[in-house]
């Protein structure tokens, strides 16, 4: 194997397909799951058990996985534009998702300490759908 093989990344390993459902996943459902139970407001704690962990309302599906909770906040820390690394301060993020007609806008609060990481979720939906809109 030449030296220009290396650079191309002929001799190098290549990462193992992804394993099934992750933290990614999960987030998806967490946002599903707040919009099919109508809750506005959701904590995250890593000392306690994530939702979907225990029993689940009539209607609402099971999540995929459920991943350690601190890959839970640290996923919700990078759709928020968050260092994921621990903070010494309370910090606020916000991101937005499309759902079919809606958009799912989340407003987050982030608080880190030596024992726990803390995600303080507060969703808004806003109707994307123009025809709702005109005077019939």
């Amino acid at each position: 194997m030449g030296i220009f093989n290396w650079f191309q990344g002929a001799g190098a390993k290549k990462a193992p397909p992804e394993a099934g459902p992750n933290a990614i996943d999960y987030v998806e459902w967490l946002l599903q799951y707040m919009l099919k139970t109508s809750k506005v407001e959701l904590v995250i704690d890593t000392r306690y058990p994530l939702p979907g962990a225990g029993p689940l309302p009539a209607g609402v599906d099971p999540p995929p996985c459920l991943p350690d909770a601190p890959l839970v906040v640290n996923r919700l820390k990078i759709l928020s534009g968050v260092n994921p690394l621990p903070l010494s301060e309370p910090v606020e993020g916000r991101f937005q998702r499309p759902k079919k007609h809606l958009a799912l806008i989340l407003a987050t609060r982030f608080h880190d300490t030596n024992e726990r990481s803390t995600c303080s979720l507060r969703m808004s939906i806003r109707d994307l759908d123009k025809n709702l809109d005109k005077e019939v």
